[in-house]
């Protein structure tokens, strides 16, 4: 539950402004609401509203620049805001459940070992189910969720009882002090957002979040305060991730704990609701900018609304393994040419600086190029990101057949200059290609081919000679022939075809040449000798 109507915003607004000293969001369990005590029950959300400067406490101190050159690895193009921009790759899910102990407030809450495990079950069930969503849809590429879970069997002892606090307010408090015991110092949120980036280089990953899980079984209703049970946090109006979700946790609610989980994670990767009142059908999310336009609200066709893990019918599309195209989209899934490759990473490795040269005497061939992935343009901000890389130079003998890798370990560079020389197999051709290790990338297929199949033509009643051959092609960097007999230069131009008369009695040899773009020239290739004698008639 994303959209807040705007005069409950307002009086959130109002009555919370410390809130927003630490990040401006709105909470999906309202009792009325979708998660709420009418509702189903899932998760919601933060967004500041369009138009509305940030209050610079939100965000990190730090700048991009200086961020990102802290990092070992991680989505090309991704800065510190970055942290879930879409839903593919390796993701790490920090997981971690708080227990009071008393110090400040009344221990009124205590896990015992089968609600964490059916905690960890559900959060594990929610990332399966993307991945089997991920294959049932034949994407390339991967999509793997890795489960942190330190924090969830070990429960972290809080001096708060947070389920008897305001959860917009007052999180801050135990995700605080469960930041600062990890030595993160400052703003909560200053601190989730290095907190999470520190987790993406860790554990090798592209993109993470965490998930804060406080008890609430002996709780009147269940709820925080606020009368919240789950939302997500982040900025995405403004170009940034969204970096934990937060959930209430009772047994009266197990029941839809996974639904929600699935649910909550969508808002992370940049999915709206869609449902009354929280779903705006001009609304627009995620790294596409995808409109909303299976929301109701303000919907000119409501009829045209489907089935959603965004709206109502969650249970049930959690069950068919479906939801609606414009949630799957807001989260990266969009695939506008049908060759199961996502659209975010549906670009290609581009070259610059290449050269090339093929040597005609030996059939080698050398070229030299500056290879580069490509990214899909970024709706949320100016920081385009891809999770492609240059990792892999193939070949293959011939224009089918098995491509073989050159290099024995992948490079893993969104930039890389590549140099090579292949043997051109006498009389074919060889392909080659520069791809990203997961399929979802690659370059142009160079096509090669040696001068094949030379050969003359003898008519000696016109003491005339007709020499033809196969020339090599384009790619490798021949614009133009030169034939030699004997000790004479002929310019063929692009023709593969040439006709001498005048040919003098005896033996004579040919050869031919390529040449460069910049008039160079190749290596002679003698191809072989010829005699011309009178024509006996009878």
């Amino acid at each position: 539950m994303r959209r807040i109507q705007t005069i409950l915003y307002a009086v959130i607004l109002f009555c919370c402004m410390a809130a927003f000293a630490q990040g401006n969001r709105g909470g999906f369990g309202g009792r009325n609401s979708f998660g709420g005590r009418n509702g189903f029950g899932g998760g919601q959300w933060n967004r500041l509203p369009e138009g509305n400067p940030a209050n610079q406490n939100m965000l990190p101190a730090t700048s991009d620049s200086n961020a990102e050159s802290t990092l070992k690895k991680r989505a090309f193009g991704a800065g510190q805001f970055d942290t879930a921009a879409f839903m593919a790759g390796e993701i790490y899910v920090n997981v971690v459940l708080f227990e009071s102990d008393g110090r400040t407030d009344p221990d009124t809450e205590n896990w015992s070992k089968d609600e964490i495990e059916k905690i960890v079950a559900h959060v594990k069930e929610a990332c399966a189910w993307w991945e089997e969503m991920w294959k049932r849809r034949n994407y390339v590429g991967e999509l793997h969720f890795t489960i942190g879970l330190d924090h969830a069997t070990t429960p972290f002892r809080t001096a708060y009882e947070p389920v008897t606090h305001s959860a917009m307010r007052d999180d801050r408090l135990w995700i605080g002090e469960f930041l600062n015991s990890l030595g993160y110092t400052g703003d909560k949120n200053r601190m989730l957002y290095r907190y999470t980036n520190d987790t993406i280089v860790k554990h090798d990953a592209h993109f993470a979040f965490t998930i804060f899980v406080v008890k609430a079984d002996n709780d009147a209703d269940h709820y925080f305060r606020d009368n919240y049970r789950s939302y997500t946090w982040g900025s995405q109006a403004r170009g940034c991730s969204d970096t934990y979700i937060l959930v209430a946790y009772s047994k009266a609610y197990d029941w839809y704990s996974t639904p929600s989980f699935i649910h909550e994670t969508a808002h992370i990767f940049g999915a709206l609701d869609e449902y009354p009142g929280q779903g705006r059908y001009t609304d627009v999310g995620g790294y596409y900018g995808v409109q909303n336009t299976n929301a109701p609200d303000g919907n000119p066709n409501p009829r045209s609304i489907v089935p959603s893990i965004m709206n109502s019918s969650l249970t049930t599309v959690v069950k068919q393994y479906t939801s609606s195209p414009q949630s799957l989209e807001m989260i990266g899934w969009r695939d506008s040419d049908g060759d199961r490759i996502i659209d975010v990473l549906d670009a290609p490795i581009e070259v610059t600086d290449f050269s090339s040269k093929l040597k005609l005497s030996d059939s080698s061939y050398e070229f030299s190029g500056t290879f580069t992935v490509q990214k899909v343009r970024n709706h949320n901000n100016t920081k385009a990101i891809t999770l492609n890389s240059v990792d892999r130079l193939l070949y293959r003998n011939g224009e089918s057949g098995e491509w073989k890798q050159v290099n024995d370990k992948d490079w893993g560079e969104e930039s890389r200059t590549v140099s090579h020389q292949f043997k051109i197999p006498k009389g074919g051709v060889l392909q080659w290609k520069v791809v990203d290790a997961d399929g979802t990338a690659e370059s142009k297929t160079y096509t090669i081919g040696g001068m094949r199949d030379p050969k003359v033509g003898i008519n000696r009643g016109t003491h005339s000679a007709r020499f033809s051959f196969t020339p090599a092609t384009p790619d490798t960097g021949i614009v133009k022939y030169k034939l030699r007999v004997d000790e004479k230069v002929y310019d063929l131009g692009e023709q593969s075809t040439h006709t001498l008369s005048g040919i003098s009695n005896g033996r004579h040899a040919w050869a031919v040449q390529g040449v460069y773009a910049d008039g160079s020239v190749t290596d002679w290739l003698s191809c072989g000798t010829f005699t011309m004698s009178s024509e006996t008639r009878p």
